[in-house]
């Protein structure tokens, strides 16, 4: 069934509008409101990232690299050495591994982070 909303055109000739119609004014309307979020999205983080993040540069980003390899190695050193002890591993193996585990984990998501920030353009990089 097709719903109808009047409007009133310019040449003073009274028209129906058709669902057609309707639903495609409610998607402009949806766009323009989404890309209007995007942009304050947008100037938020510039705002927000540049005050607070320090200068990101390519030694920066790499030294964050390097950071992120050196723990992934710990990580998979400490999981080789408690796959190395007979039996159960103790809880302290464990937790350490955990830890390790976090570690490169909590890194790795920052780096992946801080890459978006830069490809989003919320922040002056390299």
């Amino acid at each position: 069934m097709a719903r109808y909303s009047g409007v009133i055109e310019p040449r003073k000739i009274d028209r129906l509008l058709t669902s057609a119609e309707l639903d495609r004014e409610k998607r402009h309307a949806l766009q323009r409101f989404s890309e209007r979020m995007d942009r304050t999205i947008i100037e938020a983080n510039q705002t927000v990232l540049q005050a607070k993040l320090p200068d990101v540069t390519f030694d920066t980003m790499t030294r964050l690299a390097v950071r992120i390899a050196e723990l992934r190695a710990g990580y998979l050193a400490k999981a080789l050495a408690v796959a190395e002890t007979p039996g159960i591993p103790s809880a302290a193996a464990l937790d350490e591994l955990q830890q390790h585990r976090v570690a490169f984990d909590e890194l790795r998501d920052a780096f992946e982070a801080l890459e978006r920030v830069i490809e989003r353009g919320y922040t002056t990089a390299l």
